[in-house]
C-alpha cells in the first residue's frame, strides 16, 4: 500500500486584504466601541461594585456588558460592510445618542446601567431595522430593478 504526503503552507492573507475584510471591520469597530463607551461610562462616575462579595459575579457582569457591547456595534458595522444596510449601524448610533442625552440631561435616572445591561434588547431592535432595510432593498430590486443589498468593500 502506497502512502503519498502532501504538505500544504497557508500563509494568512496580506494585511491589506485584511482590512476589507468585513468581519474585521465589525470586530475591531465592535471592540473600539466598546473600549470607547466603557471609558466614557467609568469617567461619568459609573463603577462596578461586589454586592455578594463574591468577585465571580462581577467578571461575569463584565464579560456580559463587554461582550454585549462588542456585539452590539460588531453585527451592525459588518451588515454595513458585507450588505452595504445603513439601518443597524445608524440605529446603534442613534440609541447611543438617546443614552447620552439621558446622562447629559437627567431624563433618566441610570441611562449608563441601563444600556449595559439592557443590550440584548437594543442589539434586537438596531437588527430588527436591518431586517426591514433588507427586505425593502430586496424588494426595489427584484420589482424595479435597483436597490439590493451589495458589499461596500
Amino acid at each position: 500500500m502506497w502512502r503519498v504526503r502532501v504538505a500544504v503552507r497557508v500563509s494568512p492573507p496580506p494585511l491589506r486584504w485584511a482590512r476589507r475584510d468585513p468581519r474585521a471591520i465589525g470586530t475591531l469597530g465592535g471592540v473600539v466601541y466598546a473600549a470607547v463607551v466603557l471609558a466614557w461610562m467609568f469617567s461619568r462616575g459609573l463603577y462596578l461594585s461586589l454586592p455578594s462579595g463574591d468577585p465571580s459575579a462581577v467578571v461575569v457582569g463584565i464579560g456580559y456588558a463587554v461582550g454585549g457591547l462588542v456585539l452590539v456595534a460588531a453585527v451592525p458595522l459588518y451588515l454595513l460592510a458585507r450588505f452595504s444596510l445603513l439601518l443597524p449601524a445608524g440605529t446603534t448610533l442613534w440609541l447611543l445618542g438617546t443614552t447620552v442625552y439621558q446622562e447629559l440631561y437627567g431624563a433618566h435616572l441610570h441611562p449608563l446601567t441601563s444600556y449595559l445591561t439592557v443590550w440584548p434588547l437594543l442589539f434586537g431592535i438596531a437588527l430588527g431595522t436591518g431586517v426591514v432595510e433588507g427586505l425593502v432593498r430586496a424588494a426595489t430590486e427584484r420589482w424595479f430593478g435597483w436597490g439590493g443589498v451589495r458589499p461596500l468593500v
